[in-house]
């Protein structure tokens, strides 16, 4: 969560430096059916920050993190459409949408994975059968 945090700040840092406006106008074109999304993405790679930040999106928040929430949410029945979708769209929010949900639903914080530990157990060692 603590990440999810960082990464957020970092997004709301960019957002608020000039011309970053211009870069979210064109960013609004990839989701704009009249228009062709593919050119829209390559108008957003021509600029570094965008890719920096792009590349680690896709790859952490939309494949791992986007896995762990719906695993999560399947073992203890929590619905994880709001923050999955969240989670693909712009990554961290979705993440904490579903910690805000988790906790909402009296469930506590997602377990992300780390049910199955006993609470002595120390997360390097293989499980026991």
């Amino acid at each position: 969560l603590l990440f999810s945090l960082v990464h957020l700040t970092i997004v709301l840092i960019a957002a608020a430096q000039e011309g970053a406006t211009d870069q979210i106008l064109i960013f609004q074109e990839v989701f704009d059916p009249s228009q062709s999304q593919l050119a829209g993405m390559a108008k957003m790679f021509q600029f570094p920050n965008f890719v920096a930040e792009e590349w680690p999106h896709v790859l952490v928040w939309d494949l791992f993190v986007g896995r762990a929430i719906w695993l999560d949410g399947l073992e203890r029945g929590i619905n994880t459409r709001f923050a999955l979708l969240f989670c693909n769209l712009i990554g961290p929010p979705g993440l904490l949408i579903y910690a805000a949900t988790c906790i909402l639903s009296g469930k506590g914080l997602p377990s992300m994975g780390f049910s199955d530990l006993d609470d002595d157990q120390d997360i390097n060692e293989p499980t026991k059968s």
